[in-house]
């Protein structure tokens, strides 16, 4: 499994516990408010045409097409937490390209066809995301743009040049920067390649936003009601605590949180952090200008990433990764803190005064799995997007959604990797969660002493 890059921006999720999932603080994400408002849980028996467990941005991204797609469909989504609870509330808005392993290595090991086609793909689906947007009339801070991969030594620019020769033999957009033309705000490292199109959005107001437009559209959304067990009847049932929920079609999107339900998917769920400074001086946001529209995203295992948030506090991720879908027993402040310092010297009196963490899903390819559960259509899943979310999540479950409407998937598995029913096998049991632990703990120690001096 390839920890390649992990960032963390912005996989949706389902939790048990909205409140927990923030333990060392708040995202500053104005969207979370809107969790105040509860909806009720499944009570008794409920039947629909289709179910979707995980109020996430898979899920409702799936609710909202098929709803779109075929409103004579009986649509219901079921939470365990609530709307926006995972990490598709507490992820860090950032919303680019780029689905897999890198261009580079996708050329050598699946050939130029699957690299461009994956490539295109990853496009298609940031252009998906700003259309629902638009679509939905969703205010979440929806700043268009670009993204900006840099490189901190001469391995990564080594590595960074490579997917630049490789981009240009595919003839797909990922422009090399050399240093002298970075921005004032990646003015410290030594290139970059330049992705578009992407965008940064407030990832809980963008999540709400989905939810709205599914119940717009006659979509019943059910939160506090955690499915215990699928149960693959002549037609499946989900077993909540208090009821239960028939319907003819299920799509599981729990993604990190699917040892329970969705075990089939081999996924493994990871935890990752962020932090976020207090607002910053107008001279100092005068040279971090360009993270509004263009984050900056360290090359490099768990390395740190960078965005502003339209109230101009500097959002900053990596450091820190723990294994599982609960909380870690801490991340590191002191990384993110270095982090912040060591961008630009006028960041230097600045510190995170918040931070929190979300799980995500990887899986050992770095590809994400979307299909049917085994052979059974009656049941579909998706999640494992590896960090990069909010755009692959929406397009999968776009994807999800055309597949019921019109009672085929389209036929994209060969140029498209993640169009299956699984991922590659993962070994589980007490020993390798100890061993992965372990793994992780060197990674997460290894990155710190990097960056933190």
């Amino acid at each position: 499994m390839s920890l390649h890059n992990l960032s963390g921006t912005g996989v949706p999720g389902e939790r048990t516990d909205a409140v927990s999932a923030m333990r060392g603080g708040c995202p500053p994400w104005h969207g979370g408010a809107e969790s105040s408002t509860p909806r009720s849980p499944v009570e008794g028996t409920i039947r629909a045409d289709v179910a979707i467990v995980g109020a996430g941005i898979t899920g409702l991204s799936t609710a909202a097409t098929l709803a779109a797609l075929r409103p004579d469909l009986d649509v219901v989504v079921v939470d365990a937490g609530g709307v926006a609870a995972g990490a598709s509330g507490s992820g860090t808005g950032l919303v680019g390209p780029r689905v897999g392993p890198s261009l580079h290595r996708l050329r050598r090991t699946r050939g130029d066809e699957i690299a461009r086609a994956a490539h295109r793909w990853s496009q298609a689906a940031v252009a998906h995301v700003l259309e629902t947007i638009a679509d939905g009339d969703i205010e979440c801070g929806l700043s268009p743009g670009t993204q900006l991969v840099v490189a901190s030594d001469r391995r990564a620019a080594k590595s960074l040049l490579a997917e630049g020769v490789a981009a240009r033999a595919l003839g797909v957009e990922a422009e090399v920067v050399a240093a002298r033309h970075l921005p004032a705000a990646a003015s410290r490292y030594l290139g970059g390649v330049r992705y578009g199109p992407a965008a940064t959005v407030d990832p809980a107001a963008y999540t709400h936003g989905l939810a709205r437009m599914c119940e717009r559209r006659g979509v019943r959304v059910f939160e506090h009601s955690r499915v215990r067990r699928v149960e693959p009847e002549r037609q499946p049932v989900l077993v909540t605590d208090r009821g239960r929920v028939v319907a003819r079609r299920v799509v599981l999107a729990v993604n990190a949180f699917a040892r329970q339900l969705d075990a089939s998917s081999n996924v493994i769920a990871l935890r990752v952090q962020a932090g976020a400074t207090d607002p910053l001086p107008a001279d100092v946001i005068a040279v971090l200008e360009s993270l509004r529209t263009e984050p900056v995203i360290e090359h490099g295992d768990l390395s740190p990433y960078y965005r502003l948030t339209p109230d101009d506090r500097l959002v900053v991720g990596g450091g820190s990764v723990g294994h599982g879908s609960e909380d870690p027993d801490g991340g590191s402040r002191a990384f993110l803190d270095a982090a912040v310092r060591s961008l630009h010297p006028a960041l230097r009196g600045q510190r995170i005064v918040t931070t929190w963490s979300g799980p995500i899903a990887m899986t050992r390819d770095g590809f994400p799995v979307v299909g049917s559960r085994g052979r059974d259509e009656a049941i579909l899943h998706a999640g494992g997007c590896c960090g990069h979310g909010i755009a692959s999540s929406s397009w999968n479950g776009a994807y999800l959604a055309r597949w019921i409407a019109t009672g085929h998937r389209d036929d994209l598995s060969d140029r498209f990797p993640w169009v299956r029913t699984s991922g590659p096998w993962i070994p589980s049991g007490r020993i390798v969660d100890r061993v992965l632990a372990q793994y992780l703990r060197r990674m997460t120690g290894s990155a710190r002493s990097k960056l933190v001096t």
